[in-house]
């Protein structure tokens, strides 16, 4: 990282100490202080005189590296395994290895993950702390320690649900997967653990269930948390949530129309979607309408295709969007409706440039594109690539295929609308 050279008179080389050698020398501070190898640096520059009464100067790089880390070790709570902590940390990027330079920063992130994962087994209250205590003899080697308090169990007695009328407080319960209360039955069901990290996908439930609904403003809205009691034993926390809901207008659909489709015609894609006039809005019947839609677009090559329901419930100015305020206000209108409009956009029609077969060690090549019912040269048919994977899975000479690790499709480098697809066999 030090560009700067010094002299050496025995050979008869001087190097000039001018406006450009501090440039240099400046230009190796920095360099030297972006390693991150170092906790402290100064370089100083003395008068020196070389034999013969050469004047010159001695360029002195003061550096104190960081400390290195030994040992890293967790202490205090049983319920973190060392492998499953392992495993956070490289999911969320964070490398605290051994020999590695101390980094205050990586530290306060581990100390982050431990606190969440400790958070997704109801212990809200955890701390966590660490310790860094340097190695006996070491060079600048340190061992980290990170202590763990375990804190109370936070569990849920009771949900209590405000604001709601049309919808039971039972059946918003239901709708919760990681925050429900602990019944009569949790023994053996589990449940009870409050995880906070957890609440927006509960959230995310009972706001889709209000919309299969009809009820296409609902809204969930900050939760009360509310400590109902300890246990003597200070192990567990009992807490009730108190949730406000605003549950909105009940909407019927009134007109289902199509923009952005040419490829297939609105009369086309309309018995796909079971939405009737007059009946309640339900996003289920959205989704399993895209799912459909999906699949035919697919199977005519268009895999880019995507599409979303655009709601303009009734007394929405088309100009500025406005939605009206009985939109989340009381109902005034007996029988609020709504139109829906799948705004759809079809892309570009794709054909198939290659398939290529990887990890067939002892299978032969043509063996496995007699099962192939996607062909070179032809439609790229999402449908038949299913089917195809289908076949080989049935054959039984292979680990199943399965995700995007093992079935890879990819745009075709300098050829447009076209793919490349990829069959990882084992």
């Amino acid at each position: 990282y030090i560009q700067l050279r010094g002299s050496q008179p025995s050979q008869g080389i001087w190097v000039p100490f001018n406006e450009q050698t501090e440039q240099t020398i400046l230009e190796d501070f920095k360099r030297l202080w972006a390693t991150n190898f170092l906790d402290d640096l100064s370089i100083e520059v003395e008068d020196y005189t070389f034999t013969k009464a050469v004047v010159g100067k001695l360029v002195t790089y003061h550096m104190e590296e960081r400390e290195r880390v030994k040992v890293v070790s967790y202490e205090g709570s049983k319920k973190l395994d060392r492998t499953k902590i392992d495993e956070k940390l490289r999911e969320e990027g964070i490398q605290l290895r051994l020999d590695s330079f101390l980094d205050s920063g990586t530290v306060r992130r581990v100390e982050s993950v431990l606190r969440e994962m400790m958070a997704e087994q109801g212990y809200q209250a955890a701390e966590v702390s660490h310790a860094i205590t340097p190695v006996a003899g070491g060079p600048k080697l340190v061992n980290v320690t990170f202590n763990v308090a375990e804190g109370p169990k936070v569990k849920i007695r009771d949900v209590e649900w405000l604001g709601n009328e049309d919808i039971g407080d039972g059946t918003l319960t239901r709708k919760m997967k990681e925050n429900k209360p602990r019944g009569l039955l949790g023994f053996i069901t589990g449940g009870g653990t409050y995880k906070e990290a957890g609440l927006e996908e509960d959230f995310a439930r009972v706001v889709e269930h209000y919309r299969n609904k009809g009820y296409i403003a609902a809204r969930v809205g900050q939760p009360e948390v509310k400590v109902l009691e300890n246990t003597a034993d200070g192990d567990t926390r009992w807490i009730q949530l108190r949730i406000p809901v605003t549950e909105g207008e009940r909407y019927r659909v009134d007109e289902f129309t199509f923009q952005g489709n040419k490829v297939v015609a609105s009369d086309a894609l309309r018995p796909l979607f079971k939405v009737k006039k007059g009946q309640y809005y339900s996003e289920k019947n959205i989704r399993k309408g895209m799912e459909k839609a999906r699949e035919l677009y697919g199977a005519g090559g268009y895999m880019e295709f995507t599409g979303y329901p655009d709601l303009r419930p009734e007394g929405m100015d088309p100009a500025t969007g406005e939605v009206p305020e009985s939109l989340v206000a009381e109902a005034r209108n007996p029988n609020p409706t709504v139109d829906v409009v799948m705004q759809i956009q079809e892309g570009e029609q794709y054909l198939v440039n290659r398939i290529t077969f990887v990890g067939n060690s002892t299978t032969r090549d043509n063996v496995i594109r007699r099962e192939m019912r996607l062909l070179e040269g032809h439609i790229f048919n999402t449908e038949a690539l299913k089917y195809s994977v289908r076949r080989l899975n049935q054959l039984g000479y292979f680990t199943p295929l399965e995700g995007e690790d093992d079935i890879q499709v990819e745009k075709t480098p300098g050829v447009d609308n076209n793919v490349d697809v990829t069959l990882k066999l084992e």
